[in-house]
């Protein structure tokens, strides 16, 4: 019984960990300039915005937000589909935000498959030092600037 009581508490301090932590696609930031172009920085995330040209070509601004888009022409990365950047039918699509995978992009087999940040764990866009981010902050291992898709 004690055991089990353990679990449940580790369980929960660990769910509570999880919910108070930064999201790893969030990307933290201090100012705009840790955004390196994705958006502004507000409430120490990167990706809001008050207009289209906040987001620098990462999408369109829709509620506050960076990433949606009417046609491919308005995203960086990605293809556009269902009103939001990011999606690909092959890696091309990408245009070097990693590699095409289930029709998403940022996938990676190895760093040189990243435009921004290096590859972990198969995804793109984690760093271990600021220079990894190619403008933008590194934080908690994900780069600031990185696409969040």
């Amino acid at each position: 019984m004690a055991k089990r009581l353990s679990m449940v508490a580790t369980f929960t301090l660990l769910a509570a960990i999880g919910l108070m932590a930064p999201s790893a696609r969030g990307g933290a930031c201090g100012s705009d300039s840790d955004c390196a172009g994705f958006g502004l920085c507000s409430n120490g995330r990167c990706g809001h915005c008050g207009s289209d040209s906040d987001c620098n070509g990462h999408g369109l601004c829709s509620n506050g937000r960076c990433g949606h888009c009417g046609s491919d022409s308005d995203c960086v990365e990605g293809t556009c589909s269902n009103g939001r950047c990011g999606h690909c039918g092959s890696d091309s699509d990408c245009r070097g935000n990693g590699l095409c995978s289930n029709g998403r992009c940022g996938h990676c087999g190895a760093d040189s498959d990243c435009r921004i940040g290096t590859c972990s764990n198969g995804r793109c866009g984690h760093c271990g030092a600021d220079s990894d981010c190619r403008g933008g902050t590194c934080s908690n291992g994900r780069c600031s600037n990185a696409a969040r898709f």
